[in-house]
Order: C-alpha cells, then structure tokens, then sequence
C-alpha cells in the first residue's frame, strides 16, 4: 500500500503499487512514510504512558504529537 485516499463520505481506498512500480516511480509504502511511522510512535506511547490521557500528554507524548504533526503537514 502506497497511498490511502480519504473520502468525505463513505468509505476510503488504499493504493498499491508492486515493488517494480514504487521503484519506478520512486513511492514509498505508507508503513515508511514519515507521517505514519511518528504517528506509530505517538500511539505506542501514549497507549503506555500514565501521563497521557484524554484531558492531556505529558511532555513526551506532547512532542511526539508535535512531530506527528509536522509530519502530516509535510505529506499534504
């Protein structure tokens, strides 16, 4: 999977590309993709972390959210 297209309504698709395309045409499967692996990380943590909650992140979990973000705002 290489991309994952977000509808308004209703369902979404998910893109694949086999590995000759993705070299080709130089994707990156979205397990790799950078929004992806800080959004990984932000989850194990704040899924672990006492710290995090609803009503707030501790420092870590409020840096990696940060990062998360940046990484979102890279990929648009």
């Amino acid at each position: 999977m290489v991309d994952i297209v977000e509808e308004n309504s209703g369902p979404g698709a998910a893109l694949y590309a086999c590995a000759p395309c993705r070299e080709q045409r130089g994707l990156t499967p979205v397990v790799e993709q950078a929004h992806e692996v800080a959004y990984r990380d932000y989850l194990i943590h704040t899924t672990d972390c006492a710290g995090c909650s609803r009503l707030g992140r501790c420092d870590v979990g409020g840096r990696l959210r940060d990062i998360y973000q940046r990484a979102l705002d890279g990929a648009a």
